[in-house]
């Protein structure tokens, strides 16, 4: 089942029987439902930390060597770059 940040933090109130939000009291929730969400936000960085191979969290990207050029920057964006992924292509004539 697909969810959305309100949807996630409705499974925990459900969980502990608390009345579920909606998106009109979602953002001014107060007390128990601000410690949801931030037990909520805080799962979701733990994974984005430290499972960096979730399929919702990589990209897969190509780039084109160049013969000779032995350094290539990071791209920008990168948290991590698998080394042991690439792939070299051998052309055959």
């Amino acid at each position: 089942m697909a969810y959305n940040y309100l949807g996630l933090v409705n499974e925990v109130n459900r969980r502990l029987n608390e009345v579920e939000l909606t998106s009109s009291n979602f953002a001014t929730a107060s007390g128990f439902y601000n410690t949801a969400k931030d037990a909520v936000n805080a799962s979701l960085r733990h994974i984005n930390h430290e499972e960096s191979n979730w399929p919702w969290n990589h990209i897969l990207e190509e780039e084109t060597l160049t013969a000779g050029v032995t350094r290539y920057d990071y791209p920008t964006d990168a948290k991590l770059i698998d080394m042991n992924s690439f792939a070299s292509r051998k052309i055959l004539h």
